[in-house]
């Protein structure tokens, strides 16, 4: 059995019965004493719906070879971790190449037509490029974050940016101040963000309404996934990996 083969399966089952759906004893004693020699992966902490991680595991083993170089070409150059730009391009895109909304977004990283433009990309779907833009645009939106903010809370903010614009991220920086709240935490800037949604508040705000709740969300996933990738290139980097 391949190295991610047996990662991916560990990692399943780990997950599995972290999240109550497979309880321990129903697993073979095998594998039980795969489990009992592994550290159950941080991601646990960020759960996912089983369906999904098991979606994700899945596409670990067939779509990311493809675009790990690349990945990893982008990190480098722009200084971030290649496996929050693999993360965040697999919750824009599952990592395909095509994908398109309905509102317009399209490519791997999943651009607007008016990002892409002020990168200089033509073609959006384009994976190279779109890697790369991509990349380039998180790193920019990191430099708009003030700079006292700490890591992590800092790059958890330019990735909500990403998803909902760097005006609605002041807006709701702006509104935890007035609630009270540390607008330099990003624990509570996610308590805030979805109110950006409701007329009581987004009426008195520059940028006016946003769903919120979106990029809460799609901060949390892009955590659990980077946590099960870190755990993978760990997996990967042991010198007895290819024996297992």
């Amino acid at each position: 059995m391949s190295a991610i083969v047996q990662f991916v399966k560990s990692v399943l089952v780990s997950v599995l019965i972290g999240m109550g759906v497979v309880l321990l004893w129903e697993i073979p004693q095998w594998e039980q004493q795969s489990i009992a020699q592994q550290e159950i992966p941080t991601m646990l902490e960020h759960q996912l719906p089983p369906f999904d991680t098991k979606t994700f595991l899945r596409h670990i083993s067939t779509r990311l070879p493809r675009y790990r170089e690349q990945f990893e070409q982008a990190a480098d150059r722009y200084g971030l971790p290649w496996t929050l730009l693999a993360a965040q391009a697999y919750q824009e895109s599952k990592w395909n190449r095509n994908a398109m909304s309905h509102t317009g977004v399209r490519g791997i990283m999943m651009l607007t037509r008016a990002t892409a433009r002020d990168l200089g990309i033509e073609n959006r779907l384009d994976v190279d490029d779109s890697i790369m833009g991509g990349a380039r645009y998180l790193a920019r939106l990191l430099r708009q974050v003030p700079p006292h903010i700490p890591h992590p809370d800092r790059m958890f903010m330019a990735l909500a940016a990403y998803n909902v614009g760097m005006g609605h991220l002041k807006d709701a920086r702006l509104l935890a101040k007035r609630l009270g709240k540390d607008p330099d935490r990003w624990d509570d800037l996610k308590t805030v963000l979805p109110l950006l949604a409701k007329k009581k508040y987004y009426q008195t705000l520059p940028h006016r309404y946003a769903r919120g709740w979106e990029p809460v969300q799609y901060v949390k996933r892009i955590r659990a996934y980077q946590e099960i990738l870190e755990h993978m290139a760990i997996h990967q980097a042991r010198p007895d990996a290819a024996e297992l």
